[in-house]
C-alpha cells in the first residue's frame, strides 16, 4: 500500500507560500498580529518591494502596529507607485481625489479613507493621472478591482474639465517608473 501526502500549505505564489516574507506578512496581517507585520513587511519597503512599500504605508494610514501618520502612508505609497504597483497608484489617487477605498486581502476587508486628506493637497489632475497609470497596470486577471478602478474612473471623470483630463493624460503618458518598474505579486 502507497500513501500519497499532499502539501498545499506552501506552494509558491499562494496564500500560503512560506518563502515569501511579504505574503508571511499578510497572513500575520489578516490575523491582527502587527508586531509580526511589520518585522516582514518593513524590511521589504526599505529594501524598495513595491507591494512590500505599498502594504507598509498602508499600516500608517490604519495605525495598525504604527502610529497613525497619513502623509508617512502617502509617501509609502508614492514610493510603489514610482515603481509601478498598481494598487498603490489607486490609493494614491483616491487620497488626491479626497475619496475612501475598500481594499482587502484574503481574509478581510479595510477602508483607506483619505476623504480628510491624507496629508496631500486635494488634486483631481493627480489623482486620475494616477488612475489612468493604475488602469493600464491592473492584470486582465484582477476583474473585481479592474471594475472598482474602471467605477472610479467614471465618478472622477464627471469633476473634471476637458483640459483637466488632458492634462492628466499627459502625465500619465510621460510617466517613467522610478527608479524601475516593479511586477506585483499577484497570488494564485
Amino acid at each position: 500500500m502507497t500513501i500519497v501526502v499532499v502539501v498545499t500549505g506552501c506552494v509558491p505564489g499562494t496564500y500560503y507560500d512560506i518563502t515569501d516574507r511579504y505574503i508571511i506578512g499578510m497572513r500575520w496581517f489578516d490575523r491582527d498580529r502587527y508586531a509580526e507585520t511589520i518585522q516582514y513587511w518593513k524590511p521589504l519597503a526599505e529594501a524598495g518591494d513595491c507591494d512590500g512599500q505599498y502594504r507598509y504605508g498602508t499600516l500608517f494610514l490604519l495605525g495598525t502596529g504604527v502610529p497613525k501618520a497619513p502623509s508617512t502612508a502617502v509617501e509609502w505609497w508614492r514610493k510603489a507607485a514610482n515603481q509601478g504597483q498598481y494598487r498603490a497608484q489607486v490609493a494614491l489617487g483616491h487620497a488626491y481625489s479626497r475619496e475612501a477605498m475598500v481594499e482587502g486581502m484574503f481574509l478581510r476587508k479595510f477602508t483607506l479613507d483619505c476623504r480628510e486628506g491624507c496629508g496631500v493637497p486635494q488634486d483631481l489632475v493627480s489623482a486620475y493621472s494616477w488612475l489612468l497609470l493604475a488602469r493600464a497596470s491592473v492584470p486582465m486577471a484582477q476583474q473585481r478591482f479592474r471594475q472598482g478602478v474602471d467605477a472610479w474612473e467614471f465618478k472622477l471623470e464627471s469633476r473634471l474639465t476637458p483640459d483637466q483630463k488632458a492634462e492628466a493624460a499627459r502625465r500619465a503618458a510621460e510617466w517613467q517608473p522610478s527608479p524601475s518598474r516593479c511586477t506585483p505579486r499577484e497570488l494564485k
